[in-house]
């Protein structure tokens, strides 16, 4: 388990070399349980967490800075300010206008889109805003920015290959998902040079072999994937209509909205889930910032010592006895002050109450994304997986 690192309040970040360490020997690891070798390895393909990111040199590989996370709030109250801005108000509806006038759907998603403490985008702009090495290097055009999949693959082939691919450059929110480019007006607005993007490719596409030092011998590497959509494609969520709901740290609902491009809209957002030749598939996501990671903190404080009780502690009681949990360990992107906390706590309260709350809540959040879906999504549900 990688741990992360909270460096500041609100801050979450990832080591880069610790992070490498482990993924090199994690697939070392499943190689060797597998009871195969190397050289019988057809290809690796990469699926990690999305938005994480980092910047870093282009001549020496040298980061700037720790990777910071997709649940890092140093951005939030910035986020706050630029969708409350009479700016971004205006954007919307020079955008709605053109959209209305034209019936294109390339003006559909900037006529409501919105930040979120979730997206790269203004933490990257806080990087070249606050790091004096990387604004430098973004000068000379020597500054590379990554998430994940990109640093492990310039890793794997010790910087002879550079790329991401759709559905995780669509994932930082500085990606222009129906024109399927970087989107240099907002990169202009926020002050991030269009130098450091990576070229973005097919999901499924040869990006080169590892370097025969890593692993012993070269291995190709066919495919890159943000983590929920290669989740929706594992799910064989492959018509629209399908969905996909995963809970780990969060939770993310994903839709196949199949070739139609869905506008944000409240806590909705559009990504484009594959690109495999000529086919492009969108989603439209929903999610929820603390699942695992209001489990883990009850854990932590000692409601409970194993997860496995929960369920046990859960079902001791009739109800949670009025008790409601309120699980913004995070900060919302609608009030940056926002925190957790239990309501209705009685004298009478015990800890089998406190755990049923939790994961009550989990559900009603849950449902509250699925009417939303529902409410919102103008095509035929078909499946939950």
């Amino acid at each position: 388990q990688l741990e992360s690192l909270y460096p500041r309040p609100g801050w979450v970040e990832l080591d880069p070399e610790v992070l490498w360490t482990q993924f090199t020997e994690a697939v070392k690891e499943a190689v060797q349980v597998a009871g195969v070798h190397m050289r019988q390895i057809a290809g690796l393909g990469i699926s990690t967490q999305r938005s994480t990111f980092i910047t870093w040199h282009k001549g020496t590989g040298k980061p700037f800075h720790n990777f910071i996370s997709w649940q890092d709030l140093r951005c939030a109250e910035l986020v706050n300010s630029w969708n409350r801005s009479f700016l971004l108000k205006v954007i919307h509806v020079i955008f709605t206008v053109l959209h209305f006038l034209t019936k294109n759907d390339r003006y559909l998603a900037p006529s409501s889109f919105t930040f979120s403490t979730k997206q790269a985008s203004l933490k990257l702009s806080w990087v070249f805003k606050n790091l004096h090495e990387a604004k430098e290097a973004a000068k000379e055009n020597n500054c590379c920015f990554g998430t994940i999949d990109t640093w492990l693959l310039y890793r794997l082939t010790k910087g002879s290959v550079y790329a991401t691919d759709y559905s995780n450059a669509s994932s930082t929110g500085i990606f222009e998902p129906f024109m399927k480019c970087w989107n240099p007006t907002l990169s202009s607005l926020l002050s991030i040079p269009m130098s450091v993007y990576p070229p973005v490719k097919d999901t499924s596409f040869n990006f080169g072999s590892s370097d025969s030092e890593i692993f012993g011998v070269p291995i190709p590497i066919l495919a890159l994937v943000a983590d929920q959509q290669a989740a929706m494609f594992g799910e064989c969520c492959f018509h629209p209509g399908d969905i996909k709901l995963t809970m780990g740290t969060g939770a993310f609902w994903n839709v196949n909205t199949g070739e139609n491009l869905f506008s944000s809209w409240r806590d909705l957002y559009p990504l484009i889930g594959w690109k495999i030749g000529d086919e492009v598939v969108y989603l439209t996501e929903g999610s929820l910032s603390n699942v695992g990671t209001a489990i883990k903190w009850a854990q932590e404080i000692n409601l409970f010592t194993n997860v496995d009780e929960t369920a046990k502690m859960a079902q001791s009681v009739t109800d949670s006895e009025g008790v409601c949990f309120l699980p913004s360990c995070q900060v919302s992107v609608n009030d940056p002050y926002s925190c957790a906390s239990f309501m209705g706590l009685k004298p009478s309260t015990t800890r089998n109450h406190l755990v049923r709350a939790i994961l009550e809540s989990v559900a009603f959040r849950n449902k509250q994304l699925y009417d939303l879906i529902v409410k919102r999504i103008d095509i035929p549900l078909r499946t939950i997986r």
